[in-house]
């Protein structure tokens, strides 16, 4: 399945970000395109799906929905004990 594959590369790709910075993540921004074939509460819970039982279960989740743009992006990290905010 497709959601199953992306959310697999979702978390692969937040604990790559986690070791690289040596630190956990607190928050992840996500944004979802209007026009594509996500939807932000099929997506949710796809994700929470995903993240059940995981470390990245208790992360904050933000999500936009833009009119244009890639179907779905990480568009921020925040990690623990940061101030600034990093944009991707």
């Amino acid at each position: 399945m497709h959601d199953t594959y992306l959310l697999k590369n979702i978390l692969k790709y937040f604990q790559d970000q986690e070791d690289s910075a040596s630190r956990k993540i607190k928050k992840v921004d996500f944004s979802i395109s209007e026009f594509g074939s996500l939807n932000k509460e099929h997506f949710l819970e796809h994700y929470q799906q995903a993240v059940h039982g995981t470390r990245f279960q208790s992360l904050e989740i933000a999500i936009k929905m833009i009119p244009f743009g890639p179907e779905l992006e990480i568009t921020g990290l925040e990690f623990a004990g940061e101030t600034e905010y990093r944009e991707k």
